[in-house]
């Protein structure tokens, strides 16, 4: 079975420095790079984002897009010009508020995406991958209100029109199950127009559910800082929902090609080869119901001084379960964006290159 091994780039757009990188990348065997294209691309650097993939091809590598940060749905440490283009498109908050990220369900947000898919294909790209998609997410943004998105006319109509009634302004069973299916309809209609433009197309879950998947401490340290902030069960629950829960559903999704996890054990702060099995396995069981490629990710960020070996720890767990493809987030151990940088940047990218030599070659390191 060929494995896949690759990084995410986005720290570059002057081509000679970005094919110094490529080449740097071979060097320490990846055969595919993770470019993020992201909206300051599409508006400033459509032409020498098509350079970069060139460049990458040249080099011998595979070249996929990552839509980051883009419209404020994908995940990404950047920012989106879209909704402050939109306003009619914000995501509108349970307590009336409107959220700075553009409504999935929205059709101006669904043509932009149409034409970031677009855009992604003119640059002759080879894989889409959609990164993490999710509705608001209060945590990040600070905010443990406990308002949730989206309560906007166009969400209102589409859950009555599912459910018979009143979108209710509570977090319920049916709220939670009518954002999942909104992203999933969302990513079905992505994913078609993917393929007709010839790109495959891979779809990465961050890891839900983990009192059921055996990791409460997890849980139990985010209800803490939910809690600390006065919000009961109710809001927590709504604060804790991020993007899609139901991975088979996920994996079923009819132009997805390969499915993909990233369980990150450093930012989960839990036991590092429990995380990286479980939910590994369970992207792997989904990914093998519906025959797709399995992709998971490793943490090359804010990784913590004398906790690099863990890395080959994570890329043997990822082999064992069946992984297709690595990757890890993001190139030379993130060095260039200061405020996730590891500690020991270069250690990281060396255990990195060596690690996916060793696979590469089939062998199994312990």
């Amino acid at each position: 079975m060929a494995l896949h091994t690759g990084v995410s780039y986005f720290s570059g757009r002057t081509i000679r420095h970005v094919e110094a990188d490529l080449a740097d990348m071979v060097a320490h065997h990846c055969t595919y790079v993770v470019h993020c294209l992201t909206e300051t691309d599409l508006a400033y650097y459509a032409d020498t984002m098509r350079e970069i993939v060139r460049a990458t091809h040249q080099a011998g590598l595979q070249a996929w897009l990552d839509p980051w940060g883009v419209a404020a749905i994908f995940s990404g440490e950047t920012f989106s010009r879209f909704p402050l283009d939109h306003p009619e498109a914000w995501q509108l908050l349970s307590d009336g508020r409107r959220a700075p990220a553009a409504c999935p369900n929205h059709p101006d947000t669904r043509r932009f995406l149409r034409q970031w898919v677009e855009a992604a294909a003119g640059t002759g790209a080879d894989v889409i991958l959609w990164d993490e998609p999710h509705f608001y997410f209060g945590l990040l943004a600070g905010d443990l209100s406990g308002a949730w998105a989206c309560h906007c006319d166009i969400c209102q109509r589409a859950f009555r029109d599912r459910f018979g009634h009143a979108l209710p302004t509570r977090f319920t069973d049916e709220a939670r199950a009518f954002r999942e299916a909104s992203l999933l309809d969302l990513l079905s209609e992505l994913c078609r127009l993917g393929h007709e433009k010839g790109l495959a197309n891979a779809l990465c879950l961050v890891p839900t559910g983990y009192r059921r998947m055996g990791f409460p401490e997890v849980e139990e340290r985010l209800l803490r800082l939910v809690s600390g902030a006065g919000q009961g069960e109710e809001a927590s629950s709504a604060l804790l929902h991020f993007g899609i829960d139901d991975w088979q559903a996920a994996a079923g999704i009819a132009d997805l090609d390969i499915f993909a996890c990233d369980p990150y054990w450093y930012f989960f702060g839990t036991d590092p080869e429990r995380f990286m099995r479980a939910y590994g396995q369970r992207a792997a069981d989904a990914a093998r119901r519906y025959g797709r490629d399995l992709q998971l990710w490793l943490q090359a960020f804010s990784v913590p001084a004398g906790r690099e070996e863990e890395l080959r720890m994570g890329l043997r767990v990822a082999r064992e379960v069946g992984a297709t493809h690595l990757a890890a987030w993001s190139y030379e151990g993130t060095t260039s964006m200061s405020r996730v940088r590891c500690a020991r940047p270069e250690v990281v990218w060396r255990i990195l290159g060596e690690a996916f030599a060793e696979f590469r070659q089939g062998k199994q390191s312990a």
